[in-house]
């Protein structure tokens, strides 16, 4: 398993490139959830002999292999390990993006302030978790991802970003407010033009 880094990504100098997080928590979680022997398996049949390093930037068809592989060998705990996955690399861009000041500055703001300034951030770097994809902030509770490439060419019959509801959830809820939730309620893979994920408030 690799451990989180407080060394700053390198951002790519050219597009189809994600963060490394794509694949290093996707692994990790693999790991944790099916064991070391299916975390090989996998990465065998996904074609990734060399995990990348903390600072490296995947090619976004590296990064969508892993992904889809999950979903193909074991389709009842993708979701699960999707999700440990997306709340853990959302911890490490937290981490490696987002300043203690800035973290300060949003937990001080309104929540839709504070929430429509994420967003907009998030759309700043949205290479990181959408490689060559066109992230659109609709509102601050509403995202779509067009040309998502973790599912470019999957076809499934509902909702399959699972890795990117949680990551979403994750930072919003960490940074924003602790009972947001984020669900994908359209998805590439099942015939929608594009990923759409939303925000709700949890109830107490």
């Amino acid at each position: 398993m690799v451990a989180h880094s407080k060394i700053a990504l390198r951002r790519p100098n050219k597009p189809g490139f994600m963060a490394p997080a794509v694949v290093l928590e996707m692994a990790n979680a693999v790991n944790d959830v099916m064991g070391v022997d299916n975390l090989e398996l996998a990465l065998k049949e996904a074609q990734l002999f060399r995990m990348p390093s903390v600072t490296e930037p995947v090619r976004e068809d590296k990064a969508a292999r892993l992904h889809q592989t999950v979903r193909k060998l074991w389709p009842e705990d993708a979701a699960e390990i999707s999700e440990i996955a997306g709340k853990a690399a959302a911890q490490r861009i937290i981490e490696t993006q987002i300043t203690v000041r800035a973290q300060a500055m949003l937990a001080k703001m309104p929540r839709a302030t504070g929430a429509w300034l994420l967003a907009k951030t998030a759309r700043q770097n949205a290479w990181t978790f959408a490689g060559g994809g066109d992230f659109i902030v609709e509102s601050e509770s509403r995202f779509v991802l067009h040309s998502n490439p973790v599912v470019f060419g999957e076809v499934a019959n509902g909702a399959v970003c699972q890795f990117h509801a949680s990551l979403f959830e994750e930072m919003f809820r960490t940074l924003i407010h602790p009972r947001l939730v984020c669900k994908e309620v359209a998805c590439q893979a099942s015939g929608a033009d594009a990923c759409t994920f939303e925000f709700v408030m949890a109830p107490h």
